[in-house]
């Protein structure tokens, strides 16, 4: 087996996402979400038909989920970390 194959075997099936909370470089994420958003505000504020404000919103909306989901998963890496450490340290 391969050790690219190998290795995406071994994560719970988000390899890009682990990658981005283990390294913790959300440099490329942070730079495309922003201006991702907005250009989503632009598309929000605008009073054209056919919902695309409202659907910019919706879309904002699953940006501002998303990095809030980074945010957990970093919260609990760290409460991870913390409980190895312990554990570790034991007798």
């Amino acid at each position: 087996m391969a050790k690219n194959n190998q290795e995406e075997t071994l994560t719970a099936g988000y390899p890009r996402i682990e990658k981005l909370v283990e390294t913790e470089d959300f440099d490329a994420v942070n730079k495309s979400f922003a201006a991702s958003f907005d250009e989503l505000q632009k598309i929000a504020k605008q009073k054209s038909g056919l919902g695309k404000g409202k659907a910019a919103k919706k879309a904002m909306r699953a940006y501002e989920l998303t990095m809030d989901l980074f945010k957990e998963l970093l919260r609990l890496k760290y409460q991870m970390m913390e409980v190895l450490k312990k554990e570790g340290a034991k007798p």
